[in-house]
């Protein structure tokens, strides 16, 4: 019974993981915690244009680049290797539909289980994205051969909260340490300690 009860809490303690298809690990949904900076072209600013505008008015071309950072707003680090960022959707403006299926997404790093195209995000210096931190650029590179009049891509962000991780070795340490289970049953039910811990 206490096996039921625990394994309910570890349930309760962890979100529900999305499936990337290959050999990603399964991660979690962090959109609206880490977001996306996305700009056009080789623009500096995040304010700026850069190539996809002229003069104040959307253009439509035949090969567009996006660059991309994300910032964690979370109080906690992300594990840097972690974090995968998802192409959703990609607007056709005059149509006001997703036409993402018309576009070529070039070298993104595989699927999800939905077949939309992911991206790793640069490790950068540090293991961690630290709370409030922006992360290195990607180049997210589109064809567009009908050229439609593109609104940048809707993104979402998958990665692995380093709160996760240790709260699941803070529930383990307890619970051997009040006799509930022996270092042998925690290792079978909750796996081995996180190496990522100090």
């Amino acid at each position: 019974m206490r096996h039921v009860s625990l394994f309910l809490l570890i349930l309760w303690i962890l979100p529900i993981p999305l499936a990337i298809s290959g050999n990603e690990e399964d991660l979690q949904d962090l959109s609206g915690q880490v977001v996306p900076l996305v700009s056009s072209g080789q623009a500096n600013s995040f304010m700026d244009g850069g190539e996809l505008f002229s003069q104040g008015s959307l253009t439509s071309r035949s090969d567009i680049q996006y660059t991309v950072r994300v910032k964690n707003q979370t109080g906690d680090p992300v594990i840097g290797s972690s974090l995968i960022i998802v192409i959703e959707q990609i607007m056709d403006v005059a149509r006001t539909r997703d036409v993402a299926s018309r576009l070529e997404i070039l070298n993104p790093d595989g699927q999800t289980d939905e077949g939309k195209p992911f991206f790793h995000l640069p490790k950068g210096s540090t293991e961690d994205l630290a709370p409030f931190g922006i992360s290195d650029p990607i180049h997210v590179r589109i064809r567009n051969p009908d050229l439609l009049r593109l609104a940048p891509p809707t993104f979402s962000i998958y990665g692995i909260r380093r709160t996760e991780s240790k709260k699941l070795d803070d529930l383990r340490e307890a619970l051997i340490q009040k006799g509930i289970l022996s270092p042998d049953e925690a290792t079978e039910l909750l796996g081995a300690p996180s190496s990522d811990n100090p």
